[in-house]
């Protein structure tokens, strides 16, 4: 008899124990569970895009000016084709939002022929800002790209390459204005090809690094998914074991009530 007592006494401290045990895995179940679902809407919600801007540099003047100034052995083709695009300009009216700005860039290249002692005819009278936007602008940028996106940052490139071009005192030297006009739109239509193949490559390793991103997104939802799922399990698994245990208190206090009474 007195056995059994203390294997009754060891068996309330152990179920004692073990309820204590089994509360605190449930708390911390739950709270794992809402954790884990904070995350998952959180990544579902908020999801990371790669800009393109991160990989995007714009060519500067001193990365082409190199090909630009004349040697003994330039190419003449070059310069006639620069020539017949400076031929072909014509002033129009306009109505874009790129012309104001397109016309300080051909106001700053003026600077280049502002010499004192020559009486020079400026580039924007060579070159009106519409006809600048429509080779640039229209048939080099917005045929390929959402201007909304690289207008800005391509026209504040622009006006750096134009600011870096009107301070080349080398090229202010060149006598023969049409010679230095020539290597001025030759500079910008150089820049324009290379900005226009950067911004490509820029837009091609955001999506990938986005694709991967993506991947790594879904994978990692999934693992939060599988979390959640694993503590709800076992938050349900506790709680069911504690009503057993509840129950069968319950009960084990009916039946020694009834014993003392009998």
């Amino acid at each position: 008899m007195t056995v059994m007592r203390l294997f009754e006494k060891i068996e309330t401290y152990v179920i004692a124990i073990l309820r204590f045990a089994l509360v605190a895995v449930g708390v911390l179940a739950i709270v794992a569970t809402v954790g884990l679902l904070v995350c998952a809407a959180w990544i579902v919600m908020v999801p990371s895009e790669v800009d393109h801007r991160e990989f995007l540099t714009a060519p500067s003047y001193d990365e082409l000016r190199k090909d630009l100034l004349p040697t003994s052995g330039s190419d003449p083709v070059s310069e006639r084709n620069s020539e017949n695009f400076l031929s072909e300009a014509e002033s129009h009216q306009a109505n874009s939002p790129y012309i104001d700005r397109l016309s300080n860039v051909t106001l700053t290249l003026d600077k280049q022929y502002n010499i004192a002692g020559r009486d020079e005819e400026k580039f924007s009278e060579k070159m009106s800002a519409s006809y600048l936007e429509r080779m640039l602008i229209e048939q080099g940028l917005a045929a390929n790209f959402d201007m909304e996106e690289v207008s800005d940052d391509y026209l504040i490139a622009l006006q750096s390459l134009a600011t870096e071009i009107a301070g080349d005192e080398v090229l202010s030297r060149i006598a023969d204005t049409s010679a230095r006009s020539s290597i001025i739109v030759e500079a910008v239509n150089k820049f324009h090809d290379e900005y226009v193949l950067r911004l490509q490559k820029s837009y091609d390793a955001a999506s990938s690094l986005n694709l991967q991103q993506n991947a790594t997104r879904v994978m990692t939802l999934q693992l939060l998914l599988w979390g959640i799922a694993v503590g709800f399990t076992l938050f349900l698994m506790v709680s069911l074991v504690l009503l057993v245990l509840r129950i069968e208190r319950h009960l084990s206090k009916r039946n020694n009530t009834r014993e003392a009474s009998v």
